[in-house]
Order: structure tokens, then C-alpha cells, then sequence
């Protein structure tokens, strides 16, 4: 639906600005006061607001399209809702809002966080002077007190590199420079470019590393990357899924054990895409995979290091009676072997560090 049909929806907008919504609500107010703030230096946007099935409510127990409403006229913003009738995951969410978007230029604002000052206009002013698919601008973390931002003593939030990259070197220094994070928020994308990305992405119902999968396929598909020191981005700490809280419930853990989705995906993507080779030196085939075997190597390593974070999360924040039935979860699936192996690398590093 829209909520501001006063607007020329003949005349599609610069940018396209798009949140998702789950169990957010109570955020939702300051993250698009920050969105409407960005009207006193650049106008050319809308906002896209994705409802992943959620039943959250907001402190006045309002749900999603009440809270939405109140606050497009409020903070007088051309604003769309749509609503998904099923919980699909942040992957979805993502698809859905490139595929709605009007925009030339998307950037994603996740609802609990905040976009900075002049965010808009800093972003879109280098991606029309460079024409670059992706401006990237940098993040600060932190957090309210009494009502108040205050950074966090570590408070740049992401590593990003300033300048130009161009070619498959974008792809390249994301995944084996780790030059810049993957984090989908804080940037700004051409909005074919993503919708070329997520045409290599099947349906993924997923939560976790959802910047890694999507940023696999776009940055193959970026021609130029530019960083820009300009503040972009203002994340705030310990209210997402990653922040270690109590897990009382096996959907909740489910939620986390979503990241193995990520690199089955990409898994099953680099193996289709695989062409013969030849054979070795025993007659079997050899093959050659759609990126270099050094990026192969990397993405089996962020694969244990997820497996790795799952199996750390379970352990310290999952509640004692759910730990068995949480396990058979992660074995479900990463697979029970690699959960194994990966179970007895922690052991040999636990027993190493004891011993010293």
C-alpha cells in the first residue's frame, strides 16, 4: 500500500530508501526520524518498508501498518509498506525491496538503526560524479542513553577502504583483502546491479550472514566500488541477532543455525557453474570453477568460521535444557559430521590453551 498517494508516482525517485520490519517496532520511530531528517539536504527519495510477518508492537502496542501510518504523516515521508503473509528471512526481505523499489539507487537501513546526517546526499552526490555501482560511506556504532547517541569507544563500525576499486578486484578485496565489510547497510547500489545479483540467489529463508551471500553475487556483478569518509551510518549495539543475548527458544536458535543456508547456496552455485578441465594424473576430471581457488579456500574457511560461531553461540547462550535438542538443530543443519569435526578442532584448541 502506499501512504502518501499525494506523491507523482509517475516520477521515479533517486533512491529508494528500504527497512525491513520484524519484532522491530519500537525502533521504528527514531530510525525514520533519521530518514526524514535527510530531507534538509536531498528530497529525491522514497522509503520501502518491508513487514516480515511480524506481530511486534511498538510501546503503545500499535502493530506494523499503525505505526507506519502515524509516522509517514508525522514526519511527512513518501512511504510504502508491504507486508509478507509468511516469515521468509532478511535474504527475502532483501529481494522483495529490490524488486519494489522505484529508485535508481537503493540503500538498506536496518530498523533498529540510524542513518547519519547528510547520508543521502554524501552517498548519491560520488555515485552520480564516479557512476559507481556501490558508494560506501563510513559506519559509527553506539548506542541511547537517556535518549542520547553516544558513540562506542570503538565507535567506526565496519572496515571500509577509501578510493576506488574496479573490476573483479572489487570482488577480490571484499573476500580475500577483507578491505571492506559486507554489511548491506551503509551503501549505496545501483538498483539493476543488485536486481542482477539476486537473479543468481534462489529462495533462501535465512537471518544470519545474509550480507555474505547477497554481497557473493553482487560484488561479482560491481564494476566500480568507491568508499567516501563521509558518516553515513549509525549502528546501534547489542539489539540484533548477533548480539549474543539469551536464547530460550529453539526457533530463536534456528534463526542462528540459518547461516549454514549461505554457503550451501554458494556451495551448490560455484558447483553448478564448474566446467571440465581435463583429467589428473589417476584419469579422474578436473575442473574449473567460476572463481580462482584461492577465493574457493576462502569461502571453506568463512564456512567453519560460521559453523565455528554457531557452535560458540550454543554453548554460551542457549539455556541448559535446550542444549541437546539445540545440537541435533546445528547437525540438522550444517550436517553431523562437519559439526564433529568442527567440535573437535574447539577441543584441541581449549586443551592447547589450558595447557598454557
Amino acid at each position: 500500500m502506499s501512504l502518501f498517494p499525494h506523491r507523482n508516482s509517475k516520477t521515479p525517485p533517486a533512491i529508494s530508501v528500504c527497512i525491513p520490519v520484524f519484532q522491530t517496532e519500537r525502533f521504528l520511530e527514531r530510525c525514520l526520524t533519521s530518514v526524514a531528517a535527510q530531507k534538509e539536504t536531498f528530497t529525491d527519495f522514497e522509503v520501502l518498508i518491508i513487514n516480515d510477518c511480524s506481530d511486534g508492537t511498538d510501546e503503545a502496542g500499535r502493530g506494523t501498518k499503525r505505526v507506519v501510518r502515524r509516522l509517514s504523516r508525522k514526519l511527512d515521508l513518501p512511504v510504502r509498506l508491504i507486508s509478507h503473509h509468511e516469515n521468509r528471512g532478511l535474504v527475502e526481505v532483501r529481494r522483495t525491496a529490490v524488486i519494489n523499489a522505484r529508485g535508481r539507487y537503493i540503500t538498506q537501513v536496518d530498523s533498529d538503526d540510524l542513518m547519519a546526517p547528510g547520508a543521502l546526499k554524501a552517498l548519491y552526490d560520488v555515485a552520480v560524479e564516479t557512476d559507481a555501482d556501490l558508494v560506501h560511506g563510513h559506519s559509527t556504532a553506539g548506542g541511547f542513553i537517556n535518549g542520547e547517541w553516544k558513540n562506542a569507544e570503538e565507535n567506526r563500525y565496519g572496515t571500509i577502504h577509501y578510493g576506488t576499486i574496479e573490476g573483479h578486484e572489487v570482488f577480490r578485496s571484499w573476500l580475500l583483502g577483507k578491505a571492506f565489510t559486507a554489511n548491506i547497510w551503509g551503501k549505496l547500489v545501483k538498483r539493476d546491479v543488485y536486481a542482477s545479483a539476486f537473479d543468481e540467489i534462489p529462495y533462501t529463508q535465512c537471518n544470519m550472514a545474509d550480507d555474505v551471500l547477497i554481497f557473493f553475487f553482487l560484488g561479482q556483478k560491481l564494476k566500480k566500488y568507491v568508499g567516501i569518509e563521509a558518516e553515513v551510518y549509525k549502528y546501534v549495539v547489542n539489539t540484533g541477532m548477533s548480539s549474543h543475548r539469551k536464547i530460550d527458544s529453539l526457533h530463536k536458535f534456528k534463526m542462528v543455525c540459518s547461516a549454514a543456508s549461505v554457503f550451501t547456496v554458494i556451495s551448490t552455485w560455484l558447483d553448478e557453474h564448474k566446467t571440465a578441465d581435463g583429467t589428473n594424473e589417476n584419469g579422474e576430471p578436473t575442473w574449473r570453477f567460476p572463481i580462482p581457488a584461492d577465493e574457493i579456500n576462502e569461502v571453506k574457511r568463512m564456512t567453519r568460521y560460521y559453523l565455528y560461531n554457531n557452535i560458540m553461540q550454543m554453548r554460551q547462550t542457549v539455556i541448559p535444557e535446550l542444549q541437546d535438542d539445540a545440537r541435533t538443530l546445528l547437525c540438522e543443519y550444517w550436517g553431523e559430521n562437519f559439526v564433529i569435526h568442527v567440535e573437535e578442532e574447539i577441543a584441541r584448541m581449549e586443551k592447547k590453551a589450558d595447557k598454557t
